[in-house]
C-alpha cells in the first residue's frame, strides 16, 4: 500500500526571530517532517482527504537555534497529522474519533 501526504500550502508565523534564522528554520522542514511522520508506523491507513490543520501555537525562546525552531514546528505539524489520523506513536488511538 502507498501512503502519501500531499501538503498544498503551510503558514508559518514567527515572531521575535529574525529573517535569517526564519529560513534557516524552515530549510529541510520537510525533510524533518516526512522523518517524524515515518517514526509512526500506522500513519495514513485509509484513504482520508483533511481540508485543514491547525497545529497550534508553539512558543520558542527568542534566541533559540533554528534547529530547535524547526523540530517545534516539525513536532506541532507532526501532531496535527497524527490527530487528524486518529493515530498516536503505538497505532491507532482509541481516544480519537472519527
Amino acid at each position: 500500500m502507498s501512503r502519501q501526504i500531499n501538503i498544498d500550502k503551510l503558514e508559518i508565523r514567527l515572531k521575535g526571530i529574525s529573517q535569517e534564522s526564519a529560513r534557516a528554520a524552515a530549510d529541510n522542514l520537510g525533510r524533518d517532517l516526512l522523518g517524524e511522520l515515518a517514526r509512526s508506523s500506522h500513519i495514513m491507513r485509509a484513504t482520508q482527504s483533511v481540508d485543514q490543520l491547525d497545529a497550534g501555537t508553539v512558543r520558542v525562546a527568542s534566541a533559540a537555534a533554528p534547529a530547535t525552531v524547526r523540530r517545534s514546528i516539525v513536532g506541532g505539524i507532526a501532531a496535527s497529522i497524527k490527530s487528524a489520523n486518529n493515530v498516536s506513536d503505538g497505532g491507532p488511538s482509541p481516544a480519537c474519533h472519527s
